[in-house]
């Protein structure tokens, strides 16, 4: 009987531990930061994968805004490692060797990528079309939106275009500038066919090699992310067209009225689809509208901009 005993706790011995130098064991969490070896700045957009000796990936995820990465539930691989791989950055695989585990299969990594020499690096792409096409998506007076990873979360800020430029980049891509701010096209997002699409996926057909997709960011941005629609425009004199100052401007069912200001500016925003009317109630010295949209139909509540300029007559 006592032989029995130690028989099958060597039996269970066997099956619930993983020994030291298995070449195929458990990964729970595989975690990290990536930064630059020259200066220790975190890297975005880093793509980590969790690779089988057979150089297969099992698990993959991007560095977000602070360099940080996280795999959950990773599962058996057998002969594990890490790959590091960027456009920029040359290409990084470390081993996971099961004696850097902690009790419950976990491992941090704190990983330093060196940039790509100059004379290994893609030749510039950037071409005059390229940088017209993605001027042609950036309208003055209209918006777009930037995308942001913090914590393995969307974060997005809409920015007014007021001026914009494509540039040519050092990592012979291009760059967005728009407001005297400079962006990275990967995370900006412009409005298509009622949505708010990838500026890279668009333009990606003028680049030798696809950029979008090695992002792993969303096509279009999710809604829950996009802000409340806004009707807004401005009030002018139809003859000299200056700015119109104190023209009380409304939406017919809606309290809340707005007054033109010093730039005859206002702007609505508006929580719920359908067609809303506007109307203008012009200041002294002013008797009738001459021109201008005065019904407005708004499609979706979230991510609309619509733009209704409206005319006075002295």
């Amino acid at each position: 009987m006592k032989q029995l005993i130690i028989f099958s706790s060597l039996v269970a011995t066997l099956l619930f531990a993983q020994p030291k130098d298995a070449i195929e064991f458990q990964l729970n969490h595989v975690s990290g930061i990536v930064l630059n070896k020259i200066d220790q700045s975190p890297l975005i957009d880093i793509k980590v994968a969790i690779m089988s000796g057979n150089n297969t990936e099992k698990h993959s995820t991007y560095t977000d805004d602070s360099g940080h990465f996280s795999i959950n539930s990773v599962g058996f691989v057998w002969k594990p490692k890490i790959r590091y791989k960027s456009r920029e950055f040359l290409t990084q695989f470390k081993p996971i060797n099961m004696v850097d585990l902690d009790s419950s299969n976990n491992i941090v990594f704190k990983q330093l990528l060196s940039p790509i020499p100059e004379e290994l690096r893609i030749p510039n792409l950037s071409q005059n079309s390229v940088n017209t096409r993605a001027e042609t998506f950036l309208i003055p007076g209209n918006v777009f939106y930037y995308l942001s990873i913090l914590n393995d979360k969307y974060l997005t800020e809409r920015i007014i275009i007021k001026s914009r430029r494509a540039l040519d980049s050092d990592n012979g891509l291009i760059v967005i500038k728009v407001n005297d701010a400079f962006y990275d096209p990967i995370r900006c997002y412009v409005p298509q066919m009622g949505r708010y699409e990838n500026l890279a996926s668009i333009i990606d057909d003028y680049f030798p090699s696809p950029i979008f997709e090695a992002s792993g960011l969303p096509l279009f941005i999710p809604e829950d992310l996009l802000y409340p629609s806004v009707i807004f425009g401005k009030v002018l004199d139809v003859n000299s067209h200056k700015p119109v100052v104190g023209a009380e401007v409304r939406i017919v069912g809606i309290t809340n009225s707005r007054m033109s200001d010093i730039e005859g500016r206002y702007a609505f925003q508006v929580d719920n689809a359908g067609t809303y009317e506007l109307v203008i109630s012009p200041p002294f010295g002013y008797k009738t509208i001459y021109s201008g949209i005065s019904e407005i139909v708004v499609k979706s509540p979230k991510g609309g901009w619509y733009l209704s300029n409206h005319y006075l007559d002295q």
